[in-house]
Formats: C-alpha cells, structure tokens, sequence
C-alpha cells in the first residue's frame, strides 16, 4: 500500500514543476533566452541578454537559457534544473543538443551552471566553478544579482568566441583552481553555491601604503597604462587608488569581480600600443586589432598625475555580441587619437590602408 502514496507523490512533485512554469515555455518558444520569473533583471538587460544570445544561436549554434525562479518549492536545485532542463529543451533550438542552463532560485539564495555533455568541452568542471565563484558570488554578494546574471551571460558569450577561435580555457591562466568531481550528464556538469544576495557585501581589504602609492596617478600615460594592467593582473580591488578619477571610483565601487580583471589582464597582455596624446589627454590604441577585440584606453592628466578617464565609460565604448568594441558615439574629446582611423555606419573603427 505504501507504493501508491509515493507514486502519488512523485506525480504531484511533476505536476507542481509544470504548474509554476509560468509560461516560460512559451516565452522560449517565441524566440525569448530570459525566463526571469522572480523579476531580478531590468527590462533593458533582458533585451541586452536576449539580444546576445539570440546571436549566439545564430552564429555558434550555442543555446543559453538564463532564468530565475522566487524558490525551490521544497525541492532541491539540482532536480529543479534537470526538470527545467528537459521541459525546456535547452539546446532543443540547435542542431546538436548544445544548450546551458543558468538557473537562479532567489529566496534559496542558490545557483546552478547545467551544461549539456555536448558543451562540456567548452563550459567544463574548472570554468563552470571559476564562473561562480569570481563572477556571479560578488554580484549576488553586493546584493547585484540582476547585473550579475547579466554580467554571467556576458562571460558565457566571451567563453564561447573563444573556444570558436580554438582557445582553450586554462584555470591557471584565469587564476582558477583545477576543480574535480562535479557530476556530469543529462543536465551536464554543475555546481551549486549559496550566495548572498541579501548581505552587505564585505569591504575590500585595505590596500598597503606601498602598493597605494605605487597605483596612484602616474606621470606619463603611457606608465599608467602599464600600472592599470598590472593592478588587473594581481587582482588589486580599491577603487579609491589614485590611478582611477572620481568617476572611474564611482564606476568601480561596486562590483570589481577576479573574473573580470583576469579578462582585462589576459587579453591585453603583451599587446603592442600607441599612446596618442593631447595636451591633457591621451588614448591607447592597438593598431594591430582586426577583430576589434582590444578596445581603446583613455587617461587625462590631472594635478597629480595621469588618471583613467571614467567619464569615457561606458557612453562612449560599447561591445556587441562577439565582445567586439565599437564608438557609441563620434563627438567624443579623443577623436583626435583616432584621426587615421575610419568608423562605420555601426561605429567600429578600421585603420586607413595609408597609416598603415
């Protein structure tokens, strides 16, 4: 007799993961990626985000599903991404079953990475915990989770292109440990963290006198530059070092996570620039950049020293599906740095043939 209760049970279990579906399975079959039931992403990063992974569809023939649910109905993350994993058919919309599954459960305060077998060799064990751990726990600790999922697809996307142009993710590299025995299969390999949405988030550790002054402004641009990426390389977070203008703090204050800074570090690492100044200002450009991969940099020169420009950012720099850089906009105060350079109708910007 015993039999027939759990039966009843495990049927109501499914029912109960199909009744607060809330038309997510309409939403995806209308060409949407966000399912954001719990409301934690503004309207314009759901276009931003649908946008994006719409193109990498299209272009990789990778599917991304980024959702968020209130709670977990008593039911543990796992068995609710592996249910919305398959109701959802993530991966269904391409041609191999390679599809990602970001889930978050907000009043659970947890998250899970489910990635399908065909992917893992792309999003693998080290990359999925590197993301979580560097990328999405320092959002959700500042209480940012919407900006953080945002910030999490954006990285999904970069990892993506990458593993297009045969790079392989090394977690030395990122600055990740090796990660070992996550499970994997059906929804692929995950990990699930609490995170802490609803907390503080901790003050960064004091930077040492020394280390202040050596990432204070500078006195050519070009030594800021190199003082810039070396902060990003050694993962250096205070964003009241001199080095920054008020409104580079500002931008900063918020959230500086490793995995962006390891971004910044390993991508322009050992790239040749050009420092184009003028009077008070002063753009690096990276003449040898066809795939407009390695955006500008711009300092001004203040009373004590060179300083990164905050007020460049983001208005004048945007980045499209690829994490390709372009001008947001022309009428900007180092237009002059670019002088050789011509801009389409989208605003990326190609050397002339003649300054070459």
């Amino acid at each position: 007799m015993a039999a027939a209760p759990r039966a009843l049970a495990a049927l109501l279990a499914v029912l109960a993961l199909a009744g607060c579906d809330g038309g997510a399975g309409a939403r995806l079959a209308a060409g949407g990626f966000v399912v954001d039931d719990a409301g934690l992403v503004a309207a314009d990063s759901r276009a931003r985000m649908n946008a994006t992974l719409r193109a990498l569809l299209r272009d990789l023939d990778i599917e991304i599903v980024a959702a968020s649910q209130n709670d977990l109905g008593g039911r543990s993350i796992e068995q609710v991404a592996s249910a919305r994993f398959e109701e959802w058919r993530v991966g269904g919309r391409t041609r191999a079953n390679r599809g990602l599954l970001l889930l978050v459960a907000a009043s659970e305060e947890r998250v899970r990475l489910a990635v399908s077998y065909e992917l893992e060799p792309i999003f693998t064990d080290a990359f999925v915990a590197y993301v979580e751990r560097e990328q999405l726990a320092p959002y959700f600790e500042g209480g940012r989770i919407g900006e953080g999922i945002e910030a999490t697809v954006e990285l999904l996307a970069r990892r993506a292109h990458e593993a297009e142009r045969g790079e392989s993710y090394d977690p030395q590299r990122a600055g990740a440990e090796t990660v070992s025995g996550f499970r994997s299969g059906g929804a692929g390999a995950a990990v699930d963290v609490r995170v802490r949405g609803k907390r503080a988030r901790a003050t960064p550790a004091p930077v040492d006198p020394a280390l202040r002054e050596h990432f204070g402004a500078q006195p050519t641009a070009a030594l800021a530059w190199e003082r810039f990426l070396e902060l990003n390389r050694r993962r250096v977070k205070d964003p009241d070092l001199g080095i920054y203008d008020e409104r580079a703090k500002k931008l900063l204050g918020g959230v500086h996570t490793d995995a962006g800074q390891d971004h910044i570090a390993r991508l322009y690492a050992a790239k040749r620039y050009e420092v184009r100044g003028k009077g008070e200002r002063a753009a690096i450009v990276f003449p040898d950049d066809p795939d407009h991969t390695l955006a500008p940099w711009f300092f001004r020169r203040a009373a004590v020293g060179w300083q990164l420009d905050g007020e460049m950012y983001p208005e004048t720099i945007g980045y499209n599906h690829k994490n390709q850089w372009r001008f947001k906009r022309r009428d900007h105060p180092y237009a002059f740095a670019f002088a050789d350079f011509r801009l389409d109708a989208h605003g990326f910007a190609f050397r002339t043939a003649a300054s070459r």
